[in-house]
């Protein structure tokens, strides 16, 4: 069984070893097809996540060597499984020419996106029938397979880039949902510290910032969630000038307002917490 991993570093196992091949061009294209494992990837599509600008002369005959490169490893790590007596399989046979391009076979096997994939729908689903523990729990189970920005390790061409910008902007709607979904059930004291490294981390995630500010909010702490919401200013004209969302402006007049109002004591405060901010 492979077991393939793409959500932080590049891994790839065959009977229970590791399948990666040394070559940085290797790896991108077993990166590439197991994104898209148990689908044929044009030809084409490797070229141009390799060679940009166009192949170079002898490009068809390199990436043949490469193909071939990663079937080695691929037999070489099922070596291992075959002395335990399963079933012979070769990395031809996981790694299958087509007329179109090439086929990485998964055979079943488990693919870490897929997984998250799995997860956040599972999430939404249970979002959209009022079942916000649930949802909160596939969603945290989807978050918890990253292990690090998709493929950091590797340098990546366009092909390679439209996969884990998709998979990031995926997991960060997630991550704002989740943080919604956890403040829709009052636990926001359980999850202040959490929301409070987010931000530090996503410096100008707006979301995770209205949800941190509305956590302290209800913890008692307006003037700290006063002064995220500063930071957070200064940070995005720093690194580009954005503007911050209304829905953020308003968050922070209520507190203003009901603060100046109360002498400085703030109720239990409750946002809209399944609105998603920009």
């Amino acid at each position: 069984m492979m077991e393939i991993k793409v959500l932080g570093r590049l891994q790839v196992t065959a009977g229970g070893r590791s399948a990666l091949p040394e070559e940085p061009e290797a790896r991108r294209v077993l990166a590439l097809l197991a994104l898209r494992a148990d689908q044929v990837v044009p030809t084409c599509l490797i070229a141009q996540e390799l060679w940009p600008n166009g192949s170079p002369p002898g490009g068809d005959s390199r990436l043949v060597a490469l193909i071939a490169s990663i079937r080695r490893k691929l037999t070489e790590a099922l070596q291992v499984s075959h002395s335990r007596g399963s079933a012979r399989t070769t990395g031809a046979d996981l790694l299958v020419s087509t007329p179109a391009g090439y086929r990485l076979d998964n055979c079943g096997g488990l693919l870490d996106a897929r997984q998250f994939e799995r997860h956040i729908g599972a999430g939404y689903r249970a979002m959209a029938t009022g079942n916000a523990v649930k949802a909160a729990e596939r969603l945290r189970l989807a978050l918890s397979l990253w292990a690090g920005d998709a493929l950091c390790d590797l340098t990546q061409g366009t092909a390679l880039r439209a996969h884990t910008t998709s998979l990031h902007d995926d997991r960060m709607a997630a991550l704002d949902q989740w943080a919604a979904i956890e403040l829709q059930l009052g636990r926001h004291r359980e999850r202040l510290v959490e929301l409070g490294e987010l931000v530090d981390q996503y410096r100008t995630h707006q979301g995770l910032h209205r949800h941190y500010m509305t956590a302290l909010v209800r913890c008692g702490r307006s003037a700290d969630a006063l002064r995220v919401y500063d930071r957070l200013c200064s940070t995005l004209h720093r690194e580009g000038g954005a503007e911050v969302s209304p829905i953020l402006r308003r968050l922070c007049d209520r507190i203003l307002n009901t603060s100046v109002g109360l002498g400085g004591a703030v109720p239990e405060f409750s946002g809209s917490p399944l609105t998603c901010a920009g």
